[in-house]
């Protein structure tokens, strides 16, 4: 039992486990990586209104549990696990969170009862597709008749081609700005090709197009980075749960497969490996896990953890994900085992909103002092 958690946390993880063993197989998986299925969207509806995954980290006055950090990373680690694809990433980890986080009240009871409720999705449309945090650029808002509209393009937008409410982050005169789109006037969506085939990804082009502000105008940039904080820690839960699979499937072929008359799992070089895996994915789960309770308790320099606990934890999927290949054998190569598919969701878990390259950037620059005045390559002048 994972000390951890307590009665009513081990409960709520089972339950999700059970849901997505029975709701959610591998088949399911495979049959939405061709083509958006009734079954996956039953299967979210059913999150929503039977698990109340939607609504719970939302507030209670807006239709929510009022649940934290905590219970999301439960919720996170077993969508890993199942390599569910579905629309909390896009609708709770960034929309809802990036409403709430705005502090805009009208917008909130506009949109997030409905989110909740599991009646409506959503996404949020990053400058530089939330992958560079250091000043991609964004579409542009103008000021019209009735409102505002919004020009230009926003790229590896996660679920932008069938979202219902498109978030999009805009320059204005007063600086980075957040809007809801409000019309599919002037808004072009194609869906785009991506190596992990269990996540959608869209380029969103905006000709015109009609929209409301959502926050204060110039005020995007603390709601967006907070945003992209609960991404990292949501990308790093998922990752956990997809190595817990693998190191779960791993171990269990190990057992059973036999080669010079005894299981592989006996040899010295198997078991170091997958040893190595376990310990990883403790390692990881338990960054993850600190990482959500300072979330929960609004801790300080959060941006900070989980920018270390988003590396750690992908990081540590790719090479559990690359070392389940190798434990398989041949058959961990082919297209019909499922070693592939957290292959490929783990490296595109370790890109998404913010490399480790970015992150580590981002930590440097956190923890190390700057060069000294005057000193070679400060930006003072020569």
């Amino acid at each position: 039992m994972d000390s951890t958690l307590d009665d009513a946390q081990h409960a709520y993880r089972e339950s999700l486990r059970q849901f997505f063993r029975s709701k959610w197989p591998e088949s399911s998986v495979r049959a939405s990586m061709e083509a958006r299925t009734e079954e996956e969207a039953r299967v979210w509806r059913q999150l929503a209104q039977q698990l109340g995954v939607a609504g719970l980290t939302l507030p209670e006055e807006v239709g929510g549990s009022g649940s934290t950090q905590i219970e999301a990373t439960l919720v996170l680690e077993e969508m890993g696990r199942a390599l569910y694809g579905g629309p909390y990433l896009a609708t709770v980890v960034l929309a809802a969170n990036a409403l709430v986080l705005s502090g805009d009240g009208t917008a909130g009871k506009e949109y997030l009862p409905a989110i909740a409720a599991g009646e409506i999705t959503a996404t949020l449309a990053f400058a530089g597709g939330g992958r560079d945090r250091f000043g991609a650029p964004a579409p542009v808002a103008r000021r019209i008749a009735d409102g505002w509209a919004v020009s230009g393009t926003a790229d590896r937008v996660v679920d932008g081609a069938s979202a219902d409410l498109v978030l999009v982050e805009a320059d204005t005169d007063a600086g980075r700005s957040l809007f809801a789109l409000r019309s599919e006037d002037g808004l072009a969506r194609r869906q785009v090709e991506t190596m992990d085939q269990t996540r959608r990804l869209a380029r969103l082009e905006m000709t015109g197009v009609r929209a409301r502000l959502v926050g204060a105008e110039g005020g995007a940039a603390d709601v967006l980075g907070g945003v992209r904080t609960l991404a990292a820690l949501a990308l790093a839960a998922e990752a956990v749960g997809g190595a817990a699979r693998c190191v779960q499937e791993t171990v269990d072929y190990a057992k059973v497969r036999h080669q010079f008359g005894r299981p592989i799992g006996s040899f010295q070089a198997v078991k170091h490996r997958c040893a190595e895996m376990q310990t990883r994915l403790e390692s990881a789960t338990a960054a993850v896990r600190h990482g959500a309770r300072v979330a929960a308790e609004g801790g300080e320099d959060l941006a900070l953890l989980a920018s270390v606990v988003k590396v750690h934890a992908t990081e540590s999927y790719f090479r559990t994900a690359a070392d389940a290949i190798q434990i398989f054998g041949g058959i961990g190569f082919t297209w019909e085992h499922f070693a592939h598919l957290h292959f490929k969701r783990a490296k595109s878990s370790e890109l998404m909103f913010g490399s480790p390259r970015d992150h580590r950037r981002a930590i440097a620059d956190a923890v190390l002092p700057g060069p000294p005045q005057g000193a070679s390559g400060s930006a003072l002048p020569g």
